[in-house]
């Protein structure tokens, strides 16, 4: 084997070994809607949003509700009815494109390749994107690989359109994508200068070709564009409030599930200035949540975590002539580090647009920050830094899969309750909760629905409920899946902490910064009732629960009773119609009689009296 082939091979199988245990894991968090999207392209590849869905509590057009364009709806709808296994084996050429484009990265702009690779794939957030069902991972894959070619070294920038193109492409993706359109743009310019217009202007039009290909097609399919009515749909969270809360929880983010607080001591007095930057922003946002306790320790601790990252990844600017007529030094930043620091600035600035922040919407643009930090990291920080990183991301990977088979087994035994009640019925909650109990045939409560009466309703408490009418509900389970204590929880109540959201689903929502925590939360509790409407009152506890056999037989024999009204109120109507017609028959004979007298005496008269 070569040499230069070894360490490529044992940081694939490395990354591999990470994924391939997590080949079976059920439908999760948003992989549920992105499925969605796929069965619609496989029933219509030229319009995959024109179908229903209730993911926001009510029945909308996918068109609507569903706030990406439709890249993974097509990529995956070759498998959209297969075994979750060969959907998730469907998305591993993804990671090999993304393999491949952080190895380029981290030779090209730190010299080490395989660090890295480990530091952004082998990340907790780069990880659960390559378990899951989203476009995270293509999205991740195009930009590395996009920006690898786009960065080579040697040859003439403008030859470099296609590696332009396939970056543009991750905005078929995530509409995140289409700040990388600015990023490409961006390089010659910062490179040449003036004398690099021609070519920004080149890269730029390559970038933004498929994203300009997606909004003629929507165009045509739709007769308008998805990607402005997402623009409106997104932006609803837009206060100073809002924005706050959104950058302390992508500060937070980061700190805990991208780039962890180790690489940043290579420089401890930057980091240092951001842990306290980080702390400060962290209190003010849990004093605005209202936290207290371990809440508002979580949020604190990676808050700063997040400040120090952040501040310690910026390098230092080097002192270099101010040009060759005059050598008085100046101190700039190189080509170099302004891409990397306008790749992940620009992209930050995007994400505080979004109507809320999760830890993998990070992905696209935390590899410059981990290229930032490498270049500056010693080589001890670097080798405590893999480790601690990979070790985290695969524990929080556990407990996301425990997650998942949570809710997929309580589906399972919401389900055999139900139908020993007398069938499917009706469910609050998305996510793959909503996933697994629609392929079992239960249909989606719409929001303020009232539940009718004899229908089990089974309601998660984790996966965002929409909430019935006021109805009368008979209570028959409360089914948990406990949670371990012993892991790091990606979702938690007490925590207060969510590694797929800002906010934990909650009466009212709770609201959230830290991507991760320890407690000892059940994984969800998932309530399961009968609707008794018309009936007495729900029965308080220690009471006897009427059984759903009694109230069938109860309704049968009310629409007996209906039904003998019936058949008696018709048979009174066919005496009245009997009657009715007799009398109108013995009325026209009548009337004939007296025509016949009065003919005879006519004749018998005289002409004057005629």
């Amino acid at each position: 084997m070569a040499p230069a082939l070894r360490p490529r091979l044992l940081v694939a199988a490395l990354l591999l070994g990470l994924v391939l245990p997590f080949l079976g894991k059920p439908v999760h968090v948003d992989d549920a809607n992105f499925l969605v999207l796929a069965r619609g392209a496989a029933a219509d590849p030229w319009r995959p949003h024109a179908l229903s869905v209730n993911w926001q509590g009510r029945t909308e057009l996918a068109f609507d509700v569903l706030s990406n364009p439709p890249g993974i709806g097509w990529w995956l709808a070759p498998v959209a009815q297969a075994p979750v296994w060969a959907q998730h084996l469907a998305m591993l050429p993804w990671l090999l494109l993304a393999g491949w484009g952080a190895w380029s990265l981290g030779a090209r702009f730190a010299g080490r390749p395989g660090a890295a690779t480990l530091l952004v794939l082998g990340s907790p957030a780069g990880l659960l994107a390559a378990q899951a069902l989203t476009p995270d991972l293509p999205l991740l894959a195009l930009t590395l690989a996009g920006m690898a070619g786009l960065c080579a070294e040697g040859g003439p920038l403008a030859r470099r359109w296609p590696w332009a193109l396939l970056l543009g492409a991750a905005s078929l993706f995530r509409y995140s994508g289409a700040v990388l359109i600015v990023v490409a743009a961006l390089w010659p310019l910062l490179r040449h200068g003036r004398r690099g217009l021609s070519t920004a202007a080149l890269l730029g039009t390559a970038a933004a070709t498929p994203l300009l290909l997606l909004l003629a097609h929507d165009a045509h399919a739709y007769g308008r564009l998805h990607l402005l009515a997402m623009t409106g749909f997104q932006g609803v969270a837009e206060t100073p409030r809002d924005w706050l809360r959104k950058l302390v929880a992508s500060v937070a983010m980061l700190g805990g599930g991208v780039l962890l607080p180790v690489l940043c001591w290579a420089r401890p007095q930057a980091a240092l200035v951001g842990l306290v930057g980080g702390c400060l922003l962290g209190g003010f946002a849990a004093s605005l949540s209202g936290q207290s306790g371990g809440a508002a320790l979580a949020t604190l601790a990676f808050a700063s975590a997040g400040g120090a990252v952040l501040l310690a990844a910026v390098p230092p600017r080097a002192q270099v002539p101010t040009s060759d007529e005059d050598p008085r030094p100046v101190a700039r930043w190189s080509a170099e580090e302004l891409l990397l620091l306008a790749w992940a600035g620009l992209g930050l600035l995007f994400l505080l647009k979004l109507r809320f922040t999760a830890t993998r919407y990070l992905l696209p643009f935390a590899p410059p920050l981990v290229l930032l930090a490498l270049r500056q990291a010693t080589p001890r920080t670097v080798q405590v830094a893999i480790p601690v990183t990979v070790g985290l991301a695969a524990l929080l990977a556990v407990d996301d899969l425990g997650l998942a088979r949570a809710q997929q087994a309580l589906a399972a035994r919401a389900d055999a309750l139900a139908r020993a009640e007398g069938g499917p019925g009706l469910f609050a909650g998305h996510w793959g909760w909503q996933h697994h109990l629609e392929a079992r045939g239960w249909r989606p409560l719409e929001e303020d629905a009232e539940i009718p009466r004899g229908v089990i309703f089974a309601s998660s408490r984790a996966a965002w409920p929409q909430e019935p009418a006021e109805s009368c509900l008979v209570p028959l389970d409360r089914l948990e899946a406990p949670g371990p204590w012993w892991l790091p929880r990606v979702h938690s109540w007490t925590g207060a902490a969510n590694f797929h959201a800002s906010m934990v689903s909650a009466a009212p929502p709770l609201e959230t910064y830290a991507p991760w925590t320890l407690s000892a939360d059940p994984y969800d509790v998932v309530m399961v009732h009968r609707g008794c409407r018309g009936q007495a009152p729900a029965p308080s506890a220690g009471e006897p629960v009427v059984p759903l056999e009694a109230l069938l037989e109860q309704r049968e024999r009310e629409r007996e009773a209906v039904r003998a009204q019936m058949e008696a109120l018709d048979a009174e109507a066919r005496e009245r119609e009997a009657a009715a017609r007799a009398a109108v028959e013995a009325a026209r004979r009548g009337w004939e009689a007296g025509e016949g007298e009065s003919e005879d005496t006519r004749e018998e008269a005289g002409p004057q009296d005629r």
